[in-house]
């Protein structure tokens, strides 16, 4: 791959899809600038590699809200791939005027 393409997290890929009431849809992913083969975090460890290592420039969430700016006003959110939502991604979505989050678990 090359450099400058985004890539997959190699742990776990989180989706976050925000729909406004007019119809539009953002998409935004865990993505990283340097995706790895392998996770480089160890079990218990912080998230300091995903962005030192992996180069991700933010959790699905606040991707997803980049994209929607200020379309994200009353709009929904439904998160998958992850079992919550950080608290800093709920306080950015809700203070973006998000209306509900639902976090869809694996099945």
């Amino acid at each position: 791959m090359n450099k400058t393409e985004k890539g997959r997290c190699a742990k776990t890929h989180v989706v976050c899809v925000i729909s406004t009431p007019s119809g539009h849809v953002f998409k935004g992913t865990n993505w990283c600038a340097n995706p790895q083969e392998v996770c480089p975090r160890s079990a218990g460890e912080g998230y300091d590699k995903c962005k030192s290592i992996c180069k991700q420039e933010g959790h699905a969430e606040v991707d997803a809200l980049k994209l929607a700016g200020d379309k994200a006003r009353g709009a929904s959110a439904v998160l998958t791939g992850h079992s919550y939502a950080c608290q800093s991604c709920q306080e950015a979505l809700f203070g973006a005027g998000i209306s509900s989050l639902h976090v869809e678990q694996a099945k």
